[in-house]
């Protein structure tokens, strides 16, 4: 049973998961017209199955639910990942350490580069990274498998879009 959580419960789970098990993570990125969300399928063969699925609601604003839908990831999915078009993390800031080493005239782009390379803790890190396609062919063949998995995060996601007025047309 997927239990449904928002979009930052989520990305804390990935992350907590990510210092576990620093390898092996892949993503499929894409958008679900019908709900007119961006979903991010991410994965571990040692976790399992994350799915997200977030809108903008205002500049200032993303809104977003998902949750684990999957404990192993199966076979059919991991062949569709065979082709890879880019790299993926999730970053974390700390942004008091940030604005007091851009203040001792550290580079921004330095202390991006070590996030990325895993060096010296500059308040930027990048505790999830790995592999990631955004193929829309891969897209809808991950969703089309999974698609019975996550029902629940769909109806989830349509609540709170409808909530927000985000099916709404203008008048």
């Amino acid at each position: 049973m997927v239990k449904i959580k928002t979009r930052y419960e989520v990305l804390n789970n990935v992350i907590r998961d990510g210092k576990k098990y620093p390898k092996g993570w892949k993503a499929v990125f894409g958008e679900d017209k019908k709900r007119m969300s961006r979903d991010y399928y991410v994965f571990n063969p040692n976790i399992g199955i994350y799915l997200l699925k977030e809108y903008q609601k205002n500049p200032f604003e993303i809104r977003g639910v998902g949750g684990k839908i999957a404990r192993y990831v199966d076979e059919n999915i991991e062949n569709e990942l065979s082709r890879f078009s880019n790299d993926f993390g999730i970053i974390q800031g700390d942004f008091k350490k940030i604005l007091k080493n851009l203040e001792k005239g550290i580079d921004a782009k330095k202390m991006f580069d070590s996030a990325v390379k895993g060096k010296k803790d500059y308040g930027i890190r990048m505790p999830v990274r790995g592999h990631a396609s955004s193929s829309e062919d891969v897209y809808k063949n991950i969703n089309n498998e999974l698609s019975s998995k996550q029902k629940k995060i769909d109806n989830k996601f349509e609540e709170i879009a409808e909530d927000d007025g985000l099916y709404k047309s203008y008048d």
